[in-house]
């Protein structure tokens, strides 16, 4: 038995949780969450009511309040351990916590039944199963564009700034962006047995040139285009301007849609070069890069205005 008034490092509070150390970190830059004290050697340490509070978000999360608003309602309430705690960095269950207020009532939080949970939160916890039920879940309930834009477009930013903030957590972003991709393609998949798009219509090719790597956005918008009834043709990432003009005269596309997520990735010369067929196709380019190369003609800033310009090509 220890004193509580022993602490725990990052670490060991962390796997205590279940969640990945810069996690913590995250939620004190981004919520205030500090730990209450500190090692002679000025290292961060977690105390036992500490764990208790973070704890209580985590449950908060998980019955789908918002990161953000379950962190503003632990921060400043006072939490007290179970007397018989026991420190010990091998053991992930052994600390009871009273998450009552001391000296006050706890404050009522309004939440809606079945909200959705927390995508960054899931990440960080490297929950892979169920962060991809939840993209599915957001995809089914809202639709692509909707779902891109206000959830899953938002989450890989997210990773993204925390994995250039810490310089670590890149298995966070690996994680989050094949949660994502496997998320749009079973919904895609769903989306052509619902709406079967209608053969008679010409498809729309969607491809990144062979700098781009990047190809997350093909998958959004291939999403949207097929709860559409349009057909796809999605080469991918990393497409050869020889290989995107082959399969353009094997297709006839009504479009092409190429996606470029910076300007090294942006060639305007490759749309000059791009094959032309009979009858003609619409092309439309979207992202970051092509923004930086002044925005050429048939460029778009958003997932709407892509499959908006898509559409109008394919039933004028």
């Amino acid at each position: 038995m220890q004193s509580q008034t022993e602490t725990l490092t990052v670490g060991a509070t962390a796997r205590r949780l279940g969640i990945a150390a810069p996690t913590l970190r995250s939620w004190e830059r981004r919520y205030g969450l500090r730990p209450s004290a500190r090692s002679t050697g000025g290292h961060r340490r977690y105390s036992l009511e500490d764990l208790a509070r973070l704890r209580a978000m985590l449950r908060m999360v998980n019955e789908g309040v918002p990161t953000a608003e379950a962190a503003s309602v632990v921060r400043d309430r006072v939490y007290a351990p179970a007397a018989s705690t026991v420190i010990s960095t091998t053991s992930v269950a052994d600390t009871q916590v009273v998450t009552r207020p001391l000296a006050q009532p706890r404050p009522k939080v309004r939440r809606e039944p079945a909200r959705p949970a927390d995508l960054f939160a899931l990440a960080n916890a490297m929950d892979s199963e169920r962060l991809t039920h939840e993209v599915a879940r957001s995809l089914d309930r809202a639709g692509a564009v909707e779902s891109w834009t206000n959830r899953l477009a938002p989450l890989l930013v997210d990773v993204g700034d925390q994995w250039e903030t810490t310089g670590a957590c890149v298995e966070v972003e690996h994680l989050a962006s094949d949660a994502v991709a496997a998320g749009l393609r079973y919904h895609t998949r769903r989306a052509v047995e619902r709406f079967r798009p209608d053969e008679s219509e010409r498809a729309v090719v969607l491809a990144c040139l062979e700098r781009e790597d990047h190809a997350l956005p093909l998958l959004a918008l291939a999403a949207a285009l097929a709860e559409r009834s349009v057909r796809v043709r999605t080469l991918g990432a990393a497409t050869p301007v020889s290989s995107l003009s082959a399969a353009v005269r094997r297709i006839r596309p009504a479009a092409v849609f190429i996606w470029s997520s910076a300007p090294a990735t942006a060639d305007l010369s490759a749309l000059k070069v791009l094959a032309r067929t009979r009858p003609p196709y619409a092309l439309v380019v979207g992202g970051p890069g092509w923004e930086s190369m002044g925005r050429p003609h048939g460029w778009v800033g958003t997932l709407e205005e892509a499959v908006d310009a898509l559409m109008l090509a394919v039933r004028p």
